[in-house]
């Protein structure tokens, strides 16, 4: 067991080590983020801090915090979330490994998302998102399991979800591909109607310049040249990609449906915005969505309406059901997420954890095998036949004779 103290001691040895020869580890937070174990994170806030973190979204307390065994000095923690949680109950936390001492990180990580699932009871849906979104190109938070105590009381599993930090843009954007604006877009607000509904998290925009420049652009752009006016501000290519996996996972709580849970990141390689999706713990909640459900959010709003780029987000539907859907992979997931969660064995809060997972793992595999099925390419709107998410096929997809172009009964 080692303390934060250690640190200077510790980059003495790995200093030593690494001229050598010998194999030095690399700190990119894989420890934390291992999914084949169950972490065990312990807590202890002073007594005389406790109300505040009863009462106070804002301000973090000190803390210290072990992960693993590890322990962890000069931490702060406050409640996470938009509501204040009674502590006899299971809040999620927010931890800033480095908040009173800044040398202080857990194998690089420096800010942690503690997240009770209390809208999950799977504890695997921000998970499943989370893989899909990877293996679509576009950068998605780690996430892994862990049992958790306050002050020695037992608060249950939780899922560990790593921040959109610098240490998280380092990784995706490169490593010296950090320092540019970073926007989280809380619920529920479309920065293209209030630059306000986007909260600067990172980096420096000196009067939101750029953001108000993507606001104008998506808003007051013609539709002949939105797609090329946007693009000089956004990479629009992977935001359609985001948009359609909101739509394939019935992500009705993010950006699209409901202008939640977004981050927008300015790149500094190109100087355009990209999109980071989280908050992905409603997933799937309803495997019939329907793909056609009308955005919320002005720029998706725009591309459903716009023929062109309406055809691009409907390929882009159809390439990302075979090339991101891998059901056998999450289905795996699932099952090795249960093998881990099942080896808890702590207090009552926990065991009662245990039984909502093991209740709802199986309809989460349910719902996964029925979304795969409603939303394959090869269901052909315009054959015929009614299948998949079509609530009518008359044989072509002409509007106006009762069926809509997208095979959906008309109004």
């Amino acid at each position: 067991m080692r303390t934060s103290h250690a640190s200077a001691a510790l980059a003495l040895l790995l200093v030593a080590a690494s001229q050598s020869g010998c194999p030095v580890h690399e700190e990119t937070g894989e420890a934390v983020f291992d999914r084949t174990k169950l972490h065990t994170i312990a807590i202890t806030v002073d007594e005389a801090h406790l109300e505040q973190l009863a009462t106070d979204l804002e301000d973090r307390v000190p803390c210290t915090l072990t992960y693993d065994g590890e322990v962890i000095e000069g931490a702060g923690i406050r409640q996470k979330g938009n509501d204040i949680k009674d502590l006899e109950k299971k809040p999620s936390f927010s931890v800033k490994i480095d908040q009173f001492d800044e040398q202080a990180e857990l194998d690089g990580v420096k800010k942690l998302l503690l997240n009770s699932a209390k809208q999950d009871s799977s504890f695997l849906r921000e998970q499943i998102g989370g893989d899909m979104h990877e293996r679509a190109g576009v950068p998605a938070a780690r996430t892994a399991h862990a049992v958790l105590s306050l002050n020695g009381v037992d608060k249950g599993i939780y899922v560990v979800t790593e921040a959109i930090d610098k240490r998280f843009l380092r990784r995706h954007f490169g490593e010296k591909n950090d320092e540019g604006a970073l926007y989280e877009g809380p619920c529920c607000g479309d920065f293209v109607d209030d630059l306000g509904a986007a909260e600067l998290d990172g980096g420096e925009d000196p009067g939101a310049a750029a953001l108000r420049a993507l606001a104008d652009a998506i808003r007051d752009t013609p539709d002949e040249a939105l797609a090329a006016k946007v693009s000089e501000h956004l990479d629009l290519d992977r935001f359609i990609t985001s948009f359609a996996l909101e739509a394939l996972l019935g992500h009705w709580d993010g950006y699209a449906y409901r202008a939640n849970n977004y981050y927008l990141y300015e790149n500094p390689v190109d100087g355009r915005f990209v999109f980071l999706p989280h908050g992905m713990d409603r997933i799937l909640d309803d495997p019939r969505f329907d793909t056609e459900t009308a955005p919320v959010a002005v720029l998706p709003r725009r591309i459903r309406e716009i023929p062109a780029l309406d055809a691009r987000f409907r390929a882009e539907l159809d390439r990302l059901a075979s090339a991101a859907w891998d059901e056998g992979a999450a289905l795996a997931a699932i099952d090795r997420a249960a093998q881990v969660i099942n080896t808890a064995s702590a207090g009552e809060e926990t065991r009662e954890d245990l039984v909502e997972f093991n209740a709802n793992a199986g309809p989460l595999r349910d719902a996964l095998t029925l979304r795969r099925a409603l939303i394959d390419p090869a269901i052909v709107c315009g054959d015929g036949d009614v299948g998949g998410l079509e609530t009518c096929d008359d044989g072509n997809t002409a509007a106006g004779d009762g069926c809509s172009a997208a095979c959906r009964v008309e109004p």
